[in-house]
């Protein structure tokens, strides 16, 4: 069985949002973004919602992430990344098909969507994250969210 990556929160990259104190997901230290970027060959703009959203969506988007929160998009992904200017699904953003056992937490599938065409989905051929179930759910579910309230 492959190895299992290791998911972190860190600190987003300064940029137009530099006000917020947006989180990055990193996978094995680089951020997904990076990852990405290496696997499609082009730049993906899209950021984890983590910091620059309000603690309501904060919390549902860790709860997706979790399958504790039904999803938001029409094809019962989950969203990874989404607009860095809006967060609105409509702009598109990158999600995937999560599967949580316990013993590991599958990320395949990882593409771009939006919410209101059925069509617009594209997958990333060769990208694909495993973690290890209860790391994972440590991970996400101690994160605190920016008015010091903690999520799920």
């Amino acid at each position: 069985m492959r190895r299992p990556n290791r998911l972190s929160l860190g600190q987003g990259v300064p940029g137009a949002d530099s006000h917020w104190n947006r989180k990055e997901l990193l996978i094995d230290g680089r951020s997904l973004q990076e990852h990405l970027t290496r696997s499609t060959g082009s730049n993906i703009d899209c950021v984890s919602p983590l910091g620059c959203t309000d603690p309501e969506y904060e919390r549902q988007y860790l709860g997706q992430l979790l399958l504790s929160a039904p999803a938001l998009l029409p094809s019962g992904r989950q969203v990874l990344l989404v607009c860095p200017l809006c967060a609105d699904l409509g702009c598109g953003c990158i999600s995937a098909r999560i599967e949580i056992n316990d013993e590991r937490t599958f990320w395949n599938e990882i593409g771009f969507e939006n919410d209101y065409d059925p069509d617009s989905l594209t997958i990333y051929p060769f990208l694909s994250f495993v973690f290890d179930a209860a790391e994972y759910r440590i991970i996400l579910s101690t994160n605190a969210v920016p008015d010091g309230r903690s999520h799920p």
